[in-house]
């Protein structure tokens, strides 16, 4: 019994198994008073009233009246399922166990015998113990066996979800992306659309469509083939993402069509320009393969602001229309919905 505790009849201990004593440190001594190292009960000392304070034959008539007073109200504690014990010095360690009453000719007093309970791992890891620490019959290294295969188990457990939760993040991510230029495809375009258009409709920032359609891109593809034209395409959503702002959003609708929103309010004069810059970006020489690759682009451009009723359908339709404007008007060059105002 390496957590047994003895005390006599006036509430001191006489002795205690080596666990025990490991557990208190070695400030205890043979002789102290229980009270010294333990408190009864946890949140319910006051609760625990010694029934002989209250009788004329009670030898401690100056004694607080509560269970650990003295030897002999320890022994009421039998009466419980089990008991509950505090130390003093470490009251985040709590004990429970078992009560057994010794016979007046022993000295009266109690034998308590002790365990960890729930504490069992934490005072484990604190106080360094080992299998020696504990009886032969203690269930307390199964205990542990048990603890340390469920904490692996649950690690095991945490770490498959974050798998799985990285794995569901990057599906949803190429989900949303165009395979070829690692721009946000159609659907995520078609998502963050959405997202502006009810953001403006209750309020929120205004926004602007640049609608990108490649002139001479099926020359390129008709003359040195599909791997150049992947190129180009390539080069030109790397043009798009250093050319747009932070915040904003680059796609590719298919082919050789792409799509900006740019969010927040822009002027006229400044969506113009941008287009005027992405426009000569687009026409600068990209090699491939030893071949020129020229190609242009025709823009058309509306704006959130421009539209006294939001129709995502109409904006949309309307950037089709300026557009094709633009490529009519001689290609490489920006045009406006017909609604805008110059």
């Amino acid at each position: 019994m390496p957590m047994f505790l003895w005390i006599d009849g006036q509430a001191r201990i006489r002795a205690l198994g080596r666990t025990l004593h490991k557990v208190l440190g070695e400030g205890v001594m043979i002789g102290d008073a229980f009270t010294r190292h333990f408190t009864i009960g946890r949140h319910e000392a006051d609760l625990l009233r010694c029934p002989d304070a209250t009788i004329p034959r009670c030898e401690f008539s100056n004694c607080s009246r509560k269970v650990g007073a003295c030897g002999s109200s320890l022994r009421h504690l039998k009466e419980r399922r089990s008991i509950h014990l505090t130390l003093q010095a470490r009251p985040e360690i709590g004990l429970r166990g078992d009560v057994l009453s010794l016979p007046q000719a022993e000295g009266g007093g109690v034998l308590m015998n002790l365990s960890f309970g729930i504490y069992l791992s934490e005072v484990v890891a604190s106080l360094d113990l080992t299998e020696r620490d504990f009886a032969v019959a203690d269930l307390a290294m199964e205990m542990l066996y048990l603890l340390e295969t469920k904490s692996m188990v649950m690690g095991e457990l945490s770490a498959l979800t974050a798998r799985l939760d990285h794995a569901r993040q990057e599906a949803e991510r190429l989900a949303l992306t165009d395979a070829l230029t690692r721009l946000s495809n159609r659907r995520a375009m078609e998502r963050a659309l959405a997202q502006a258009l009810s953001g403006v409709t209750q309020g929120g920032a205004p926004f602007a469509l640049m609608q990108i359609d490649l002139d001479h891109f099926k020359r390129v593809n008709d003359s040195y083939g599909h791997a150049a034209g992947d190129y180009v395409l390539q080069s030109v959503a790397r043009i798009l993402n250093e050319t747009v702002r932070h915040g904003d959003l680059a796609g590719r609708m298919g082919g050789d069509e792409f799509l900006l929103l740019l969010r927040g309010p822009i002027e006229h004069k400044a969506l113009e320009a941008l287009a005027q810059r992405i426009i000569a970006r687009l026409e600068e020489p990209k090699w491939f393969a030893g071949n020129e690759c020229l190609i242009s682009g025709s823009i058309g451009v509306v704006v959130s602001d421009d539209y006294a009723i939001h129709d995502l359908d109409a904006m949309q339709g309307d950037a089709d229309v300026a557009t094709y404007a633009a490529k009519e008007a001689g290609r490489g060059c920006v045009r406006f919905a017909q609604s805008a105002p110059r």
